[in-house]
């Protein structure tokens, strides 16, 4: 089995499967290898079915084709992919669940289509950190709309809160959930028992939300 051995000082070793099915292996100083490869022996049965439940989820969320009738999601509202012609590039969500976007679009769909995101993004995500800034008590400084992949959102210290754009392809209660652990982060900036605490006085159920978000990371990396 191959995987990638990671040393630090931690005090135990750790397995861990990444979303791409590989196998890493957090070793701490002074433990051999030998030792780890007695440990993923006994941890095989567990290691393959976290790797063949990753390779179902990338098989499921294959990279869109852009082509008619394709399913696109946007903040867990279904919209199939509808082109019609036209020589400038458009593209539009209409109110019968439809993603319309022109001939034109074809001639370079991710570009197009990742634009569209941002812009919807930008206006989805600015619109729900303000609802529920203003349910939960919180006020924050500014919002940016980045590319980020392996991060959902992020917050700093002056309080400017940072979304990656794919986030808007996921379910309207998992944008939530990291809407609402952001905007935590105003007030306590670590992931400490007191931040986690205070997360679930607004979002009981949040670590069902992020291990959901975990486990389904690939529907942002379809475009």
């Amino acid at each position: 089995m191959n995987y990638k051995i990671i040393r630090s000082r931690r005090k135990t070793l750790a397995l861990h499967v990444n979303s791409d099915a590989t196998l890493t292996v957090k070793l701490p100083y002074g433990v051999s290898q030998a030792y780890a490869e007695e440990f993923i022996a006994k941890k095989r049965r567990w290691i393959e079915k976290k790797q063949a439940e990753f390779i179902a989820t990338r098989e499921k969320h294959k990279p869109k084709q852009f082509v008619n009738g394709e399913e696109f999601y946007f903040a867990g509202r279904k919209y199939e992919l509808e082109i019609i012609p036209g020589s400038k590039a458009k593209l539009a969500l209409t109110a019968v669940g439809k993603f319309r976007i022109t001939q034109k679009c074809l001639e370079a769909p991710k570009h197009y289509v990742e634009w569209f995101c941002k812009q919807f993004a930008k206006q989805y995500l600015e619109g729900r950190t303000s609802e529920l800034a203003e349910a939960l008590g919180y006020k924050y400084r500014s919002i940016k709309i980045n590319s980020a992949k392996t991060r959902w959102g992020s917050c700093s210290r002056s309080g400017n809160i940072n979304y990656s754009w794919r986030l808007v392809m996921m379910p309207a209660e998992m944008i939530d959930y990291v809407i609402v652990h952001e905007l935590v982060h105003l007030e306590i900036h670590d992931h400490s028992g007191r931040f986690y605490s205070r997360l679930a006085s607004f979002m009981p159920d949040h670590k069902r939300r992020e291990k959901w978000l975990k486990e389904n990371a690939g529907m942002a990396s379809v475009i």
